[in-house]
């Protein structure tokens, strides 16, 4: 989780930064917890995030664009205990479906990143105010398939 960590702090930094001087402005919305599942000492975590809210450094690191109707889709994989965990290569597929019953794939691709961290990364379209139902199925090297479900709102 320290990937996501780090990042949920860069996009709050980066936001407030964005903003200039004077007090921070409170987000009408602020970002859910990351959706997780561990099975064993197999951890799986997830978050989903409009583009928009995102420093441009994030993105560009990502190789990922920024748009008001563009969403990413964050998933890590890691393994051992709580701490000592390393990052793990999976087999990512991923899909939303919205409140239309409208099934939106979401092209997933890992990324190496420094220190030895792996990430899997997609990106999708979706027009606010919206509600998804996401299913993230997640195969270790070497591992079973193990599938994440959550549900984010996607504000206006």
């Amino acid at each position: 989780m320290r990937t996501i960590e780090r990042m949920a702090v860069a996009m709050i930094v980066g936001s407030l930064a964005a903003c200039g001087g004077g007090s921070a402005p409170t987000p009408a919305h602020p970002a859910p917890p990351p959706a997780e599942l561990h099975v064993g000492d197999l951890h799986l975590h997830a978050t989903a995030v409009n583009t928009m809210a995102l420093p441009e450094r994030v993105t560009k690191s990502y190789g990922i664009a920024r748009g008001e109707q563009t969403w990413m889709l964050l998933v890590t994989v890691r393994q051992g205990e709580e701490g000592r965990d390393v990052a793990v290569p999976a087999n990512v597929v991923a899909t939303a479906r919205d409140l239309g019953g409208r099934r939106i794939g979401i092209p997933m691709r890992e990324l190496r990143l420094d220190g030895g961290l792996i990430d899997n990364v997609g990106t999708f379209s979706i027009s606010p105010p919206d509600t998804l139902q996401f299913t993230v199925d997640v195969t270790p090297a070497n591992g079973p398939t193990r599938t994440l479900e959550f549900t984010r709102e996607v504000a206006k």
